[in-house]
């Protein structure tokens, strides 16, 4: 072995990372030098590797990537903060990019130590061979400073060469480019740690560049072919506090389209910003819209023991007063309760509580809880007090059924999102239900504010929407959206253009034709911008650039229609709309494919 100092230290951590290659104690203790067999040692092993391939997609590293995490605070820091002069040497076959952020947690390279694992051989150590040493290719610094907003690219290149033209498939405007790479790259090309340590050193100046001469670089993007153990000291170079987030890719070849990256972990990326400081009024309101709900709680429950003495047929004849019910609404709709079947009438609201994790909640003891922060950003989408009050009465609704007969429970509802067309017919399904519900409490106080059941379920829409988006807007930029949420958006945006269109007819737009409305859910589907997973989630890639294809499928009244990109339907400015969060884009720009869809 070829260590850091010919200094011995006072004791060794043995940390190995499985994924390709298992090894066991012995071929750790077989592959170390004869004066380390007598060193105290300590060994810590971070395997994730049951969760990789549990993952349904190669790229899918997210769960990979929070278990790595908890395993290194878990199990490896304790070690070190007991042994903190003991050097740890390193045995791994793990993916790049989590041998890269285990480095990063790792926080040094100083006490690191690297036994590779030799390619040819098939064996653990140092082999030379006779063969020249590994030489790093003359690297071209950028010569220039620039302020510009962007990103940046490194590609480091060891065990095989990185081809720019397919990293620039990945992102295809970088503001500056760095490349670093021995001058023969191959999978047994180094022969000493200081041939590796010469790599990293050269990858830290370049994040050093990038971080004093160009501070709008929001992202390095780096895309790495090389052997776990540079990858380790790529990592180990990053700094949390010097340095932008670190996008790490993983490799791939497709049949037809040939090689390609696709993002993996997001090293040093930003924590979830700060909630704003609240001012006295957000508190007193936020205080005023728990006391309005625990006021409606009570109204709710009411409403729902007067149903329980009468027993309607159904929830669709509880909600309407109608004795059968609703033509619209039958087959799957009516194994939705009435509300007396939810928990709502046993629950309360907890006005004294302000601080929830969960944003909103239904505790264990039966009372809903709301933050106050969430309630701060309800009430910038939705300032009206009577149309938040109303806002608020509908998402317990949804809640309440999620919690009785779709029995959508804090414990069943644990990686629920691996299922998002299940879970799409669910939230369909309770969020009609509540809005049938709110009609029905409306008409109760006032019937002239349903006398034009069109405007008021556009309303309810409307609401709903907005209500969603203040659950998805934690104050950072909205880079990526689970799929299936954004299907829920654009199901309920053209919803709303069902509404409108029909108002706008020029007939009386009846209860029964807006009923029959909400009761067809859309079938439509985005595709085009790239799919990243993540814990099993499948999520749009909102920044990637701009060489992919669009298109909108819709099928309406038993016939496909598909919408790319045109003059009068710039999906570009569809997904801009996404990442503002600003549902009014996003259906300014629906408009023109429900039009067309609708006139075929």
């Amino acid at each position: 072995m070829n260590t850091l100092s010919k200094n011995l230290p006072r004791g060794i951590i043995l940390l190995s990372q499985p994924e390709h290659l298992r090894l066991s104690h012995d071929d750790m203790l077989g592959a170390l030098p004869a004066e380390y067999s007598g060193l105290p040692r300590e060994h810590v092993e971070i395997d994730v590797t049951a969760l990789t391939r549990r993952a349904p997609s190669p790229y899918d590293v997210g769960a990979a990537q929070c278990a790595l995490v908890q395993s290194v605070r878990e199990r490896l820091d304790p070690v070190r903060e007991r042994y903190p002069d003991y050097r740890i040497v390193y045995f791994g076959s793990a993916s790049i990019p989590l041998t890269i952020q285990l480095g990063f947690l790792l926080a040094t390279w100083q006490q690191i130590e690297i036994v590779p694992h030799h390619h040819a051989r098939r064996t653990w150590g140092w082999a030379t061979d006779g063969k020249v040493s590994a030489r790093l290719a003359e690297v071209k610094w950028p010569k220039y400073r620039d302020r510009t907003n962007g990103d940046a690219i490194i590609r480091v290149s060891t065990s095989h060469a990185v081809d720019r033209q397919v990293t620039l498939r990945a992102v295809p405007e970088p503001l500056v480019e760095i490349d670093i790479s021995l001058e023969h790259p191959e999978e047994d090309a180094f022969t000493c740690l200081a041939e590796m340590h010469e790599v990293a050193h050269a990858f830290r100046k370049a994040l050093d560049i990038l971080g004093d001469d160009f501070p709008g670089v929001r992202c390095v993007h780096l895309f790495a072919s090389v052997q776990p153990g540079m990858a380790l000291l790529l990592g180990a170079q990053i700094s949390s506090s010097m340095h932008p987030p670190v996008q790490t890719y993983r490799y791939g070849r497709h049949a037809e389209e040939g090689p390609y990256h696709m993002p993996a972990i997001l090293v040093n990326g930003p924590n979830r910003p700060p909630p704003p400081q609240l001012t006295d009024e957000d508190v007193a309101r936020a205080h005023r819209d728990r006391e309005h709900l625990r006021e409606d709680v009570k109204r709710m429950t009411s409403f729902a023991l007067r149903a329980q003495r009468t027993v309607p047929k159904n929830w669709v004849a509880d909600a309407l007063s109608l004795p059968e019910g609703h033509t619209a609404f039958g087959a799957t709709w009516l194994h939705l309760p009435p509300m007396h079947k939810t928990p709502l009438p046993k629950t309360t609201v907890d006005v004294s509580m302000r601080c929830i994790d969960d944003s909103f909640r239904l505790n264990p003891e039966n009372a809903w809880q709301i933050d106050d922060h969430w309630l701060a950003r309800l009430a910038k989408r939705i300032p009206a007090d009577d149309e938040r009050r109303r806002a608020l009465r509908q998402l317990v609704l949804h809640e309440a059924v999620h919690r009785g007969r779709q029995t959508l429970t804090r414990t069943s509802s644990q990686e629920i999102g691996r299922f998002p067309k299940v879970l799409e017919e669910i939230d369909y399904h309770a969020d009609v239900w509540a809005m049938l519900y709110e009609y029905a409490l409306t008409e109760i106080i006032s019937t002239s504010s349903v006398d034009k059941p069109e405007q008021f379920f556009r309303q309810l829409v409307r609401l709903a929407t907005e209500t969603m988006w203040a659950f998805d807007d934690d104050g950072s930029d909205l880079h990526r959206i689970q799929i299936r949420r954004l299907n829920r958006y654009l199901i309920w945006y053209w919803q709303y253009l069902r509404l409108e269109q029909a108002a706008n007819g020029g007939e009386s737009m009846t209860l029964e034709r807006t009923l029959a409305i909400l009761a067809d859910k859309p079938i439509l589907e985005l595709a085009g911008p790239p799919v990243m997973t993540n814990a099993e989630r499948s999520f749009f890639d909102l920044d990637a650039g701009r060489d992919y294809v669009p298109e909108l499928a819709i099928y309406h009244d038993g016939r496909l229609h598909r919408h790319g990109t045109r003059v009068d339907f710039p999906i570009a400015t569809l997904l801009r709309g996404v990442r503002n969060r600003d549902g009014n884009a996003i259906l300014d720009v629906l408009r023109a494919a429900f039009e067309q869809t609708v006139r075929s």
